[in-house]
């Protein structure tokens, strides 16, 4: 194996990539982002010389991390690198502060490898200063927030899917187990833990090596979060009392990969988090997946679920388990005036490049004026220059069915090609009334499949009218 040597070079207006042995291991965005794509100096892979676009929640290669801690102190400084020891190890800094200055925040992470060289590992210090004249009253802060390539991009990404669990380790070494699922928040539940210096959270899966977050040393007791969108953890101190001015918080911490057999002793003895006949009805919504959906199950908030959910808002927006095709299920949306009803499944999805995406359904209508019912696609992007933005691209849509259908018809939206370039794209899946009147949709078939564009047939517009077949009711 070869010395380690950090080298680092210009790859972006403000982006930098820290190779290793003519391979990336990390590289930083001008906003601050670290991706972190190397594990291991044994590992392959690819030299950067540029960026297809800055890393942030969606488009990640490999282990996200923050050089400023989110939402309180965004407004970038300054940040600069040294190489030490002659290169072995390399320290970033970077400095920040709160949009009306009140709080500062200076961030110190060193990359390093293990004594056998054998993996790369991060030491971050976060201290964050209190400039307000007052005394601030906030239940907690956040100092870092992690998220692993592919983690939480919903069900378009469900077969990709590496890790399907966060764990965590409370003040008495109890390791609990929390299932991804993306309808249920667990804030409240991990608010009833208590966490120390030494608690460990990271993500899990069957294979994939795990990527945790060690707190070493902290002012304030550490805790948790966990995004229900995208399954970044976050990093938070909690805060019992207003920060006084010039107060000083001071976090000191670890973020490494572990090692298959480190990960698999804490899985072994992980508890599942509880989930509640409560919890459980509280969030029973209708789930939407790869596939056919008729609306027979709910998102799974007690298990491992990659899929989207309908929040219902009972008159206007209701599962109804009693209306449906053979086996029963639709969405069913009610207006009692001409206005647009919306009815999101949340959260969005990442979609994948190369891919065509095929949705048509079922549906079925009852006096409903003005244009009448559809599936919608907002085809989107996170944008980050020159200020960051979402860039509503496309919109796509079937052919609205209004009046009272006789039976089920049949609805189908435009194919949505995503090529090569649209590597980093989302789409919100929304399901529309326009008028006045009921309507319900069932057996939605979302069909993700990797055929050229070439290949591909004009969209096709099925007849509103035309009739299901026999048997399906």
């Amino acid at each position: 194996m070869s010395e380690i040597l950090f080298k680092v070079e210009d790859i972006g207006p403000g982006c930098w990539a820290i190779n290793d042995s003519g391979r990336t291991v990390a590289y930083v965005t001008s906003q601050g982002y670290i991706d972190w794509l190397l594990k291991s100096p044994m590992e392959d892979g690819p030299q950067l010389k540029s960026l297809r676009k800055e890393t942030h929640l969606c488009y990640t290669l490999g282990l996200k991390l923050l050089l400023f801690p989110p939402h309180l102190c965004e407004k970038v400084l300054d940040k600069r690198w040294e190489l030490l020891d002659g290169g072995k190890r390399i320290r970033l800094v970077g400095t920040s502060q709160s949009q009306d200055g009140s709080f500062e925040a200076v961030t110190e992470a060193i990359l390093s490898t293990d004594s056998k060289r054998a993996r790369y590992f991060w030491t971050f210090r976060s201290t964050i200063i209190c400039r307000a004249k007052d005394p601030v009253k906030m239940p907690s802060l956040e100092y870092n927030n992690i998220y692993p390539a592919k983690c939480g991009r919903c069900f378009l990404f469900e077969p990709d899917k590496e890790y399907d669990r966060t764990l965590m380790t409370d003040r008495d070494g109890v390791i609990w187990e929390f299932p991804h699922q993306h309808m249920m928040h667990y804030s409240v539940k991990i608010d009833t833990l208590t966490f120390a210096q030494g608690s460990v959270a990271g993500f899990f899966g069957k294979e994939a090596a795990s990527p945790v977050v060690e707190v070493t040393k902290s002012s304030l007791q550490p805790t948790w979060a966990i995004c229900d969108m995208f399954y970044d953890l976050h990093c938070i101190v909690r805060i019992p009392e207003p920060v006084r001015p010039g107060q000083v918080m001071e976090i000191d911490y670890v973020i490494k990969y572990l090692s298959d057999s480190e990960s698999r002793a804490l899985k072994t003895k992980a508890r599942r988090i509880p989930v509640t006949a409560e919890d459980r009805a509280t969030h029973d919504y209708p789930r939407l997946a790869i596939g056919m959906n008729s609306f027979m199950s709910a998102v799974d908030i007690g298990g491992a679920d990659d899929a989207s959910g309908f929040r219902q808002t009972p008159p206007h927006k209701v599962w109804d388990r009693e209306t449906g095709h053979a086996s029963k299920g639709s969405l069913r949306l009610w207006n009692n005036k001409p206005e647009e009803l919306v009815w999101k499944a949340e959260p969005p999805t990442q979609i994948p490049a190369k891919k065509v995406l095929r949705i048509n359904a079922l549906a079925r209508t009852e006096g409903v004026t003005g244009k009448g019912v559809s599936i919608r696609l907002l085809y989107h992007t996170f944008v980050w220059h020159p200020t960051p933005h979402v860039e509503w691209v496309k919109t796509i849509q079937s052919e609205p069915v209004n009046g009272t259908t006789d039976g089920w018809v049949r609805i189908t939206v435009p194919p949505l090609e995503v090529p090569e370039e649209d590597f980093d794209y989302l789409i919100w899946f929304e399901v529309v009334l326009d008028g006045k009147g009921m309507a319900w949709v069932t057996d939605v078939d979302v069909d993700l499949q990797d055929v050229p564009v070439r290949q591909l047939d004009a969209a096709k517009i099925i007849d509103p009218t035309t009739r299901v077949p026999a048997g399906v009711r």
